[in-house]
Formats: C-alpha cells, sequence, structure tokens
C-alpha cells in the first residue's frame, strides 16, 4: 500500500472511531425475552388463534454453525408472515452491527432454494414445501442457492442473536396481521408487518435480485405516463438488482443512464470495508467479474480499486464517477466505453456483457441512500438493448 493511501486509511479509522464514540446508532426493537412473551400472548388471543395454521418461535444464535429446524413444516403456496428482532454484532467497540432486515435466511427442505426475508417484517408466498429451516447470517458467505456455507469464509467473528417468530397463516396474511394488530403490538413490529402485507413492495419489473445477497424492498419502479425510473432508497441494509443482457463486448459498445443522487449512504472513504457503503451501476461479463460505476462521498473523481470485501475482492471493481457534492439533487446523464473501461480498471476484456446490475449498500455505517435511475441502455452501433 502506498504510503498516502495508508495515511488515508489511518485518517478514516480516526474519523469513524470518534463517531462511533459521540454519535452511536441505534440498535432496533429488542429480542430475547421481551419479545417471546409479547408474541406468546399476540398469538394466544382469541382473536387470532383461529387465523393461523402453524406457528413457531425459536432464537438464532449467531455463532451457530448450520441451519435451525424451525419445528414447523410449510407447503407450495402458503403465505407466512417473518417477524424477528435482535442485533447481530461484528464489533461492538466500533458500533458495527446488523439486523434481522439483512440477516434472516429461510429454506423450505434440505435442498430447497433458500430464500431471505426482505426487511424484519416480511409476509411472502412460499414457492417450495418441506421441514422449514432458519439461519441468521450476514449476506455473502454462500456456497450455492441451497445454502451451503463457502468454506472460505469461516462463520466466525459475529456474535449476538435474533428473536423470530414465524407464522403460517390460514386465510392469508393480511387477514391474519389484522387479527393480531387487534390484539397488541411490541415495538411497532406488527404495525409495520401488516403495512407491508397491505401494501408491498414489488421488485421492478424485468429486474431480479442477486440471490447471493437476497430479496429486499430497497428499489421500486416509478411510473409517470410513458416515463418510468427506478427509485433506490438504501436504509442499514444491502441489495443488487440484475438486469439480463446479452450483449457483446466491441470496442464502441457504450453504458448510458442518467441518474440523481439525493443522498450518500456514507461520507467517508468507501474503499476499506468499514465504510464500504455507497450507490452504483454495474456491469457484469460473462467471466464473472464486473465493473461498478460509483457516486463517491469522499473520495476522487477516476478512484479505481478492488472490492474491499471478501468474496467481492475476487470478482468485483470500483470506478468512482461523481463525487461532487454540488451535483446531488440534479439529474446527469452518463455514457460510459466500457470496452475501454474494462482494459483501464481490470485488464484484458472479455467477450460478452451479461448483465447490468443497481448496487445500493448502507450496512456498514447503518447510514441511508438515496438516489433514482432511468434511461439506462447498452449501445453498439444501431444495436440497443433499452434496460429502463
Amino acid at each position: 500500500m502506498a504510503a498516502g493511501a495508508g495515511l488515508r486509511m489511518a485518517g478514516t479509522l480516526v474519523k469513524l472511531a470518534a463517531r462511533k464514540v459521540f454519535r452511536p446508532k441505534p440498535v432496533g426493537p429488542a429480542g430475547g425475552a421481551p419479545f417471546d412473551a409479547a408474541f406468546d400472548r399476540l398469538l394466544a388471543a382469541p382473536s387470532v388463534a383461529p387465523e393461523i395454521a402453524r406457528s413457531t418461535r425459536l432464537t438464532l444464535e449467531a455463532n451457530e454453525n448450520g441451519w435451525a429446524a424451525a419445528g414447523l413444516r410449510v407447503e407450495p403456496g402458503d403465505e407466512i408472515s417473518v417477524i424477528a428482532a435482535g442485533t447481530l454484532w461484528a464489533s461492538k467497540a466500533l458500533d458495527m452491527h446488523f439486523g434481522p432486515r439483512i440477516g434472516v435466511w429461510l429454506r423450505a427442505g434440505e435442498t430447497g432454494a433458500i430464500f431471505k426475508t426482505p426487511g424484519d417484517v416480511a409476509s411472502l408466498r412460499v414457492k417450495e414445501g418441506g421441514p422449514l429451516f432458519v439461519v441468521a447470517k450476514p449476506p455473502g458467505e454462500w456456497a450455492d442457492e441451497q445454502g451451503r456455507f463457502d468454506p472460505a469464509f469461516p462463520r466466525a467473528g459475529i456474535g449476538g442473536a435474533l428473536s423470530i417468530c414465524v407464522i403460517v397463516w390460514k386465510n392469508g396474511a393480511a387477514k391474519g396481521l389484522e387479527a393480531l394488530a387487534r390484539a397488541g403490538d411490541y415495538e411497532g413490529l406488527v404495525t409495520r408487518a401488516l403495512a407491508q402485507a397491505r401494501n408491498p413492495v414489488s421488485t421492478p419489473e424485468g429486474w431480479t435480485y442477486l440471490w447471493r445477497l437476497g430479496d429486499g424492498e430497497i428499489y421500486r419502479d416509478v411510473k409517470s405516463g410513458e416515463s418510468r425510473h427506478i427509485h433506490c432508497r438504501t436504509h442499514q441494509d444491502v441489495g443488487i438488482l440484475q438486469f439480463p443482457a446479452d450483449f457483446a463486448l466491441t470496442d464502441t459498445t457504450r453504458l448510458r443512464w442518467r441518474w440523481k443522487v439525493d443522498k450518500l449512504p456514507c461520507d467517508l472513504p468507501e474503499d476499506i470495508q468499514l465504510t464500504h457503503d455507497y450507490l452504483s451501476i454495474a456491469v457484469e461479463f460473462d467471466n464473472g467479474q464486473d465493473l461498478t460505476y460509483m457516486w463517491s462521498g469522499s473520495l476522487a473523481e477516476g478512484t479505481i480499486f478492488r472490492c474491499p470485501l471478501p468474496y467481492w475482492d475476487k470478482v468485483e471493481t470500483h470506478w468512482v464517477l461523481r463525487s461532487d457534492a454540488m451535483e446531488l439533487g440534479r439529474w446527469l446523464a452518463e455514457d460510459r466505453p466500457v470496452k475501454a473501461d474494462y482494459a483501464r480498471a481490470i485488464g484484458a476484456p472479455p467477450a460478452r456483457i451479461v448483465r447490468v446490475w443497481l448496487i445500493a449498500v448502507s450496512v456498514f455505517q447503518l447510514g441511508e441512500g438515496i438516489c433514482d435511475y432511468a434511461d439506462i441502455e447498452l449501445v453498439d452501433g444501431e444495436r440497443v438493448l433499452k434496460v429502463i
């Protein structure tokens, strides 16, 4: 590491430590005995019990090595609600923690596909049947979509626990949660669960969340007449939205888009793990690499760096495209020569583009990022792939 980069990193860590001392962030609803007592009472209420097909409560410790049996079975098409509270700690000294918004994963059966709740409260329809398994973990440790842990990333260094209530409803989540809300609440979780069930956030049309990080409620379609854009709001979470794009990479291939960034999730240099919160648009290639154009809170425009996170350090490269705070809140148009950028940032270019990504990260500093994307397209001569 160059001396200048080392000094900048040291300065970033000093600022970070000072902020954690003087500006601690709230943890969120507490798990443990208060959560358990509240939901024991709520689920047993005379108006609620008839709506429940099956339910379970369990505590997930951060240091558990595998999936925990939830103690109930789900069938394809079941509507379930998951309500969770508690905190998992990476470092109490640095106030580095995350909650059930990104830490609750489920699987039906031993070989079912894993799925994540998009928030600490979530209602969803189960796609596969079988005994339900649950695990608490940060995103990104998966070896496959069936939930095997990647041995290259041992599950160590995380403390704390999450308290979870899983309910399988007889007559649908909205009706069941209405009854639950009439019976009472616990730190606003039931009220928010009912609001989420009544008005779920749909994933933008044509896009899917990257399975490795799980579904979320970060992105949503915004339509007005014939115009359409994607709105992004991230707060204490992470999500990658992907659009399929089978597109040859040539000397004249360009990625074009417009974006308006209203708020950045971090104002410190994002090139270390503890401050790696950012907003970006990325291109994934057929060799598994991705190049992501980001808006930085403090790094100079034109800065290029490899992702500082485990796993991602092998596949992802960041290019700081914007960092001028005076341009926040403005719609800006971008036009990038993808092959030339790849050659400069990574090396010998591959043959094809396979996906376009939108990335939002706010898990490290627990801040908020807000932006909008429009008119995303891949262009090569007369060929145009309209993404949005």
